[in-house]
């Protein structure tokens, strides 16, 4: 592992493909307030304002009749694993990030692509590293919904001592000012 945080994307699931594995257990050697049980994972989360998109047709429209795709990211599953020593090591967090994907009247294709972001966060609420990725997500024919999972891995280096806790990972669709902008004044329906 390097020294500082990576991420990076194994390939997306199909949506029967099963999510993580489950159980990783680990054996800390030297002084570990965890003695008995594995250090707490560093969380995830879905960051509210970017967990929602609607991607509209060509045209200046943005009605319902204009909407081509309608996207959601959905419960994140998460593990870790943790390598440490005397003098630190890190963890390797692990998460699955469903996303859910609604085609619209005005879609004209049976693909979508959309960009999503993986930030890193330090116990101060810094960002220490990000990336963004492209989910492709494809529906089968006549069918308005499909999903995909999109299984990341990331390692966050530690010092001596040290634990992942503090640590968290926001997780987002990548969105233009506008889209900001409609996720966090929607329309009344």
């Amino acid at each position: 592992m390097g020294s500082g945080p990576e991420t990076w994307r194994r390939a997306p699931v199909c949506a029967g493909g099963a999510l993580l594995a489950a159980g990783l257990l680990i054996a800390l050697a030297g002084c570990n307030p965890f003695a008995d049980e594995p250090p707490p994972c560093p969380r995830v989360s879905i960051l509210k304002e970017a967990r929602l998109l609607t991607l509209y047709g060509d045209g200046p429209g943005h009605e319902a009749s204009d909407v081509a795709f309608d996207l959601e990211l959905r419960n994140v599953a998460t593990d870790c694993d943790y390598d440490l020593g005397d003098r630190g090591g890190g963890v390797e967090v692990t998460f699955a990030l469903p996303i859910r994907a609604t085609r619209g009247p005005a879609a004209e294709s049976d693909r979508v692509s959309v960009p999503f972001f993986v930030v890193l966060t330090d116990p101060n609420r810094q960002i220490v590293a990000k990336e963004v990725f492209t989910a492709e997500i494809a529906f089968e024919a006549d069918s308005a919904s499909a999903r995909t999972v999109e299984e990341i891995e990331q390692w966050i280096p530690l010092g001596p001592g040290e634990f992942g806790v503090g640590y968290e990972t926001l997780v987002g669709f990548q969105l233009t000012p506008a889209q900001l902008e409609e996720s966090r004044n929607p329309k009344a329906q």
